[in-house]
């Protein structure tokens, strides 16, 4: 019950302020305003006086009027502190105006003066709510000394009269601004351990776009961009002196200024080799800009320099963090970097390891048979003249079987070696197991159907047609609550076609795009499609489900991936 009060509430205060961005400062005030008025207008109403109904009406109108008039003013000034103060004063004054024909500190309206005050304690100093209530109670105090004073008491026996009435209206606004210190504390908490979910998602996004990549220069690529991102620069370098692909590497920020990089680079190559002995970070002054700058060092391999450029509207602490962020993503980077190069090692070492093994395979068995044959073959040329037709006959038969055990023993070498060959599907059964699994694990039905030829496709686009079912799998398990997923894969002789329908929830796919903090699924799906120059499109609605289609050709896969 108490969902469908908070949804009805949400709903009518958007369509009051027509906005589906409501700040709680905003909801507060706007629930309190009209909650206030409504009760204050029916004390009002209700009220024994000599006010005619007509009259009460007109009040409670302009009231109504002026409520919504002021109160969409707060909204668009609220950050114009000027404006603010002048708009509470306005209000103040018509609210102490109200007070003389509705009878001045005994009018029901009293507690609608609540209103600028909490507009005031939410968006202004301190002191200026104090100020507004004390011109508050002073105007309302006039007011009934002049208008509704049938005893002629003084003005100090007003106020000993209202005593209590004036102690409650401090002691509201004590609390309102306890409250208001309490709540932008909190709200400060909650930025930070946003900011924090931020950067936790921003360095797991970084590794796993890394897991997709077999090019150093595009590693350096996603690093540039993260380093940015997770430092808030303008604008970042890395610089690789020694790179297998290219005598140097240099990838920067694309806002960097050309200046200012080739006058780092030149710094880097006079000084690397002092610097790259320690890892501390220091600064270069560029004119009026200052980088800071910071070797990557894996124990005695030194890799290259990595600079950002110094936010000058920084805090210190912001500062402080952003220096731990360069110092974890130089870290980072030369671990990622090492790794780079063992697997380089490695795939290397595999391909001499194998064939080592092929030669010696093919050596200790099909060279010896061809041996035997040119041996056989050169003996039935030299006894030609004298050999008799039955001997004929039987070298020609021993030399066929030969070949034959010789032919058959070069295809089994073969088959061993091509998958293609021996018939196996590595990315359907792999993908099959992932997908049989997370169905038993979570109770749905997943249907899974290929089409094609998956032999066509490199290692490295079978690895990420799997990662794109996988996170497309993960996510509508995890936030869609869907009872059947279907996966339609084809492979065409130049194209790629995918599509994965689920029967969830769905989403609005417009505010994950704008969502920094959602839809990590998602942007590794476009990373991964974006990496083969493909094209994918998500279709969803909010209890409709989710359609994603993808769409990457081979023919330039295969012209990235030789190239990368």
């Amino acid at each position: 019950m108490m969902k469908e009060i908070k949804l009805f509430f949400n709903r009518l205060l958007e369509k009051l302020i027509k906005s589906k961005t409501i700040s709680k400062e905003i909801k507060i005030i706007y629930i309190y305003r009209y909650i206030s008025l409504a009760l204050t207008s029916g004390v009002y109403l209700s009220g024994r006086d000599d006010n005619v109904l007509f009259f009460k009406m007109m009040v409670i109108v302009s009231l109504i009027i002026s409520s919504k008039l002021i109160t969409d003013l707060y909204i668009r000034m609220k950050e114009n502190q000027k404006m603010l103060k002048k708009i509470i004063l306005i209000e103040t004054v018509g609210i102490a105006g109200i007070l003389i024909p509705t009878g001045g500190l005994v009018s029901p309206f009293i507690w609608y003066a609540l209103n600028p005050i909490l507009v005031a304690t939410c968006f202004l100093p301190y002191y200026f709510s104090w100020f507004n209530l004390i011109f508050y109670i002073l105007s309302g105090a006039m007011v009934t000394y002049i208008l509704f004073n049938p005893q002629n008491s003084g003005i100090f026996e007003i106020f000993n009269d209202n005593s209590n009435l004036i102690l409650v209206f401090m002691l509201i606004l004590l609390l309102l601004q306890l409250f208001s210190k309490l709540a932008k504390e909190l709200e400060l908490a909650n930025r930070e351990k946003q900011k924090s979910i931020e950067y936790i998602m921003a360095l797991y996004e970084m590794v796993e776009t890394f897991n997709n990549h077999n090019s150093k220069e595009k590693l350096l690529e996603i690093l540039v961009d993260y380093t940015a991102k997770l430092t808030k620069s303008e604008c970042s370098l890395f610089w690789m002196p020694h790179s297998s692909e290219k005598n140097e590497l240099i990838i920067s920020s694309d806002n960097m200024d050309k200046t200012d990089q080739q006058e780092l680079i030149s710094e880097f190559k006079i000084n690397w080799f002092n610097k790259s002995k320690g890892k501390r970070i220091y600064t270069i002054n560029l004119s009026s800009k200052e980088y800071y700058v910071l070797p990557m060092v894996f124990f005695s391999t030194y890799f290259g320099m990595i600079a950002i450029q110094k936010n000058k509207c920084a805090s210190n602490d912001e500062e402080e963090l952003n220096i731990k962020f360069l110092e974890f993503i130089s870290d980072l980077s030369a671990v990622l970097l090492e790794r780079f190069n063992l697997e380089e090692s490695e795939e290397l070492l595999a391909v001499i390891e194998e064939q080592n093994r092929i030669a010696d395979e093919i050596h200790d068995n099909v060279s010896q048979r061809i041996f035997s044959i040119f041996y056989g073959v050169h003996g039935v040329i030299g006894r030609w003249d004298d050999i008799t037709k039955a001997e004929l006959k039987e070298y020609l038969i021993e030399i066929k079987t030969s070949s034959n055990i010789a032919g058959q023993e070069l295809k089994n070498s073969i088959y061993k070696l091509s998958s293609k060959k021996k018939g196996e599907k590595h990315l359907q059964t792999s993908t099959k197991s992932f997908l049989d699994s997370i169905a038993k694990l979570n109770g749905i039905t997943i249907e899974f159907s290929i089409h094609g030829n998956e032999s066509i496709l490199s290692i490295q686009l079978m690895k990420a047609i799997n990662r794109i079912i996988r996170e497309a799998c993960s996510n509508a398990v995890r936030h869609s609550g869907c009872q059947r997923v279907s996966i339609n894969l084809a492979i065409e002789n130049d194209m790629v076609d995918l599509s994965i329908e689920d029967n969830g929830t769905g989403f609005e796919v417009d505010t994950i795009d704008n969502d920094n903090r959602g839809g990590l699924g998602i942007t590794n799906m476009k990373n991964l499609v974006n990496l083969y120059d493909g094209r994918i499109e998500i279709s969803s609605y909010d209890g409709k489900g989710t359609d994603i289609s993808v769409a990457i050709p081979i023919k330039r896969l295969n012209e990235n991936v030789e190239g990368a």
